[in-house]
């Protein structure tokens, strides 16, 4: 699972405004990009779509050839657990441990907790923090608490990897090095879409991009579908 497709896709909320207007984009399994553009011009809506939280008004998403916006109940489970989602507010149980953090989707979907253990201590050794998880969130920094909900994003080794505006509460520095751990997951075959506003760091990291404004595709790296 990693080739997404849009086909003419329109995103129409029931107060009439269309977040999305007949886009159209198709994106290679195993590629990593960019998606920019104002606030409002359709990011994050982009995102929600990929993760079925809302359905499009017109047109079609298609993961490895599935509409996934037609899956039933059974294979949305299957399909959002290949999933893996940052988001800028990292949403982090304060009264949990950064080991139950991150072993929360793992718990979710069953896995013993031998099995349970190993991938969560895995996932915290890739981001830096595996010495940090028996400490509460409050006792980490911000650039820390953001590393510990990368974790749990990749800790079910997810082939789809999607990030909303993930460094926007870093500074230059921290933000190159959540970049570089994006990276890395994408080397190891994971198809990542992260969605930022800010153009130096994009520049920074040569990948293709794609540019919203107003709904519509102003500018793409990204075939057309």
């Amino acid at each position: 699972m990693g080739r997404i497709e849009f086909h003419n896709v329109t995103k129409r909320y029931p107060s009439g405004f269309n977040a999305l207007k007949d886009v159209s984009l198709a994106f290679e399994e195993g590629s990593m990009w960019f998606l920019t553009g104002h606030s409002g011009a359709g990011k994050t809506t982009l995102l929600k779509l990929l993760l079925c939280v809302t359905p499009p008004t017109q047109g079609q998403i298609r993961v490895n050839d599935v509409n996934i916006s037609q899956l039933n109940a059974r294979n949305l489970r299957y399909y959002r657990q290949h999933l893996g989602t940052v988001f800028q507010d990292h949403n982090l149980l304060t009264a949990r441990t950064v080991f139950d953090n991150v072993a929360l989707p793992l718990r979710v979907h069953g896995m013993s907790e031998r099995d349970l253990g190993k991938r969560v201590r895995a996932a915290l050794t890739r981001v830096g923090l595996l010495q940090r998880e028996s400490l509460l969130p409050t006792q980490l920094s911000v650039g820390e608490q953001q590393r510990v909900g990368i974790a749990r994003a990749v800790v079910s080794r997810p082939k789809i990897l999607l990030a909303d505006e993930p460094t926007g509460n870093l500074d230059p520095e921290l933000s190159r090095d959540i970049m570089a751990l994006f990276q890395q997951f994408n080397q190891a075959g994971a198809t990542v879409i992260v969605a930022s506003h800010d153009r130096n760091l994009i520049r920074s990291m040569d990948k293709p991009v794609v540019e919203l404004s107003h709904g519509e595709v102003a500018y793409g790296d990204a075939h057309a579908a």
